[in-house]
């Protein structure tokens, strides 16, 4: 399944929906769309993984590459929704040590509007 990805703004924050695969073509994919954003301004961003079920190494990567890109434009990227399996995977590499990741999208939110 390819990847799909919603955009909602919320506030000052930009929710990511992401449903399908995050692997191969779809990191760049995703990359673009974050870079994309970064360029208009929005870096208050969110990644609602609620629909996806696999993702790959070269995804982390991605993920991590976009993390840094957010921060040092001045904002947050946020992950949400975390499926178990891309939970246990974030345990497994020690990701969860890096991100921050939030189970409700209003706890994600919080603190982007006081920013």
């Amino acid at each position: 399944m390819a990847l799909r990805i919603g955009q909602r703004d919320v506030g000052s924050a930009t929710i990511l929906d992401l449903t399908g695969k995050l692997a191969g073509e779809a990191s760049e994919t995703l990359a673009d769309r974050i870079d994309d954003l970064i360029d208009t301004g929005r870096i208050r961003l969110i990644l609602n993984l609620r629909g996806v079920a696999f993702i790959d190494s070269a995804a982390l990567g991605t993920l991590l590459s976009k993390r840094a890109a957010v921060k040092n434009a001045g904002g947050q990227l946020r992950l949400l929704n975390l499926t178990e399996r891309v939970w246990d995977l974030m345990v497994t590499t020690k990701l969860e040590l890096v991100f921050e990741t939030f189970s409700s999208e209003a706890d994600a939110l919080e603190g982007f509007a006081s920013r």
